[in-house]
């Protein structure tokens, strides 16, 4: 057969070039799905341990002066702002923690579950012994975005701070 020949029985493609384009295709389209969930998953994972860090550094710095706390606020723009206090001063710099599309909920004993929002959220830490000294403590924040959730538990009593993956 010549070229020629070739060129002029070649009616399309088959129906196996389909299916391996297909194929392709739906490889390459499960791998940016996959990466783009990663990638939104890791900023809840990064917003539960920064807060967590911060709320240890906090408990620590209130063991070495007379009060310390932490304050939490979510703004128009749907993103979380972490400022730690110190004797009723700023300490550092008010930092963003979360996102837009990651919330943070909030459970206190003896109080319903509430959202972290526009209006500040303060938790008090005792010179004592590190404990929280709020007359509702909060107990326990989750960091979600729909799908994924950190739980950052403080112990009331010790203020120790640990994080917990909820669902994956």
């Amino acid at each position: 057969m010549d070229n020629n020949s070739l060129r002029k029985n070649n009616k399309g493609v088959s129906l196996v070039e389909i299916i391996i384009v297909v194929a392709i295709m739906t490889i390459i389209g499960a791998t940016v799905v996959l990466s783009t969930r990663v990638a939104t998953d890791k900023h809840v994972n990064s917003c539960a341990l920064k807060l967590a860090s911060s709320l240890e550094q906090t408990r620590n710095l209130a063991l070495g002066k007379q009060s310390a706390c932490v304050e939490l606020t979510q703004n128009a723009n749907d993103y979380v702002y972490l400022q730690m206090h110190v004797d009723g001063n700023p300490y550092g710099d008010r930092v963003a923690i979360g996102r837009p599309g990651i919330t943070i909920n909030v459970d206190r004993s003896g109080l319903a579950p509430s959202t972290v929002g526009p209006t500040s959220l303060f938790i008090n830490f005792s010179r004592s012994n590190g404990s929280v000294t709020d007359a509702n403590p909060v107990t326990k924040l989750t960091v979600t975005n729909g799908r994924r959730e950190y739980e950052v538990i403080i112990d009331t009593f010790t203020g120790r701070v640990t994080t917990n993956l909820k669902t994956a």
